[in-house]
């Protein structure tokens, strides 16, 4: 694999999905839908080490009507460790998951009373090759139901998802099928307790357990364990996101 080769893909599509995902807890969709006309940048990096990490970025633009859409630029590891290169793909035939990945992602939501909303989205792209390697299509479908508890004192979300292999790992059937779960809950004005969970055993199985702190009105600061449960072979480590909103989220 040509390392520059894959630096330069991924600094012109950094670039691009800039211009323009879902909204997230840490793993999972937060049911939050952007607002008409306006955006939302999120970036996440996972922390396995003093010298292995994982970026994530979200870019989110509202449509209006409870839709939104964006693009995702996940799965992209990084490494400082001597004999690596500093980003690394994986794409060889059968070896799933793939990554880094590029994905489109729409999201519509439904209110179903005061208290409660339905989320139906989606996330369906590709790897991005390294050298002319494989490319393959990945996706993500899921419903999740929202309810928001009274006077604003947070929210719980849950509800099924689907995927594929090359997203989420091998499995005998070649898809997956499980739950997902998330919450916050405020503690303060400025701080929340955050977390969620994805069942199942595959690379995608985790779980965190962190919190939110609202540096402005338009920034957030969050920071969490990440659990390698339920799926326990998978690595330990932490997660440090960003949520940039381009209108005041507390309005």
């Amino acid at each position: 694999m040509n390392k520059y080769t894959l630096s330069i893909k991924l600094m012109l599509l950094l670039i691009v999905s800039n211009a323009s995902a879902q909204q997230n807890l840490f793993n999972i969709p937060s049911g939050d839908i952007t607002r008409k006309g306006k955006f939302f940048y999120q970036h996440q990096i996972n922390v396995y080490s003093a010298n292995q990490f994982e970026s994530k970025s979200h870019l989110v633009y509202g449509l209006g009507k409870n839709w939104d859409v964006g693009l995702n630029l996940v799965d992209l590891p990084i490494s400082f460790k001597q004999g690596t290169s500093l980003l690394s793909a994986n794409d060889a035939a059968g070896k799933y998951p793939f990554y880094p990945l590029i994905m489109a992602t729409a999201q519509k939501q439904f209110d179903m009373g005061h208290h409660f909303q339905v989320n139906i989205g989606t996330q369906i792209g590709g790897n991005i090759p390294a050298n002319g390697g494989q490319y393959n299509w990945v996706y993500l479908n899921y419903v999740l139901g929202r309810y928001n508890l009274p006077d604003h004192k947070g929210y719980f979300i849950a509800g099924p998802y689907h995927a594929n292999d090359v997203y989420f790992g091998p499995s005998s059937s070649g898809q997956h099928i499980g739950w997902m779960f998330g919450y916050e809950i405020p503690l303060s004005s400025r701080i929340s307790l955050m977390g969620d969970f994805v069942s199942g055993q595959n690379k995608k199985s985790v779980s965190t357990i962190g919190g939110v702190y609202n540096i402005s009105k338009r920034l957030q600061l969050c920071m969490a364990a990440l659990l390698a449960y339920p799926n326990e072979n998978l690595s330990k480590g932490a997660v440090i996101e960003i949520n940039w909103y381009g209108y005041d989220f507390k309005d």
